[in-house]
């Protein structure tokens, strides 16, 4: 485990990161069907590591709601590092 966070979370995380740079927009039922996750996982991840980097669009359209995910203007290039070192200064600040 790397800061905490098993091995599984970290490659999910990567490869959420990766998906969005490949489709720029996409909802989280989309994310955990390419990805074959759980939308619970993939919501999870996505408010608890990933909030500071993407933004999400509530839409509803026909009675069809949605959580549409993008990255926030100037993140698109966002590593697995980036996240890593935003999940450790979180923690300091938590910890001060």
């Amino acid at each position: 485990m790397v800061s905490g966070i098993h091995k599984n979370t970290l490659k999910n995380i990567n490869d959420i990161l990766n998906l969005l740079r490949e489709v720029g927009q996409i909802h989280i039922r989309g994310i955990s069907k390419d990805l074959k996750l759980n939308p619970f996982i993939v919501s999870h991840i996505i408010e608890k590591y990933l909030d500071y980097f993407i933004d999400i669009r509530d839409f509803e359209e026909f009675g069809f709601k949605a959580k549409l995910i993008k990255f926030k203007p100037g993140m698109e290039n966002t590593t697995l590092e980036d996240v890593l070192k935003y999940i450790n200064l979180k923690k300091k600040i938590k910890n001060i």
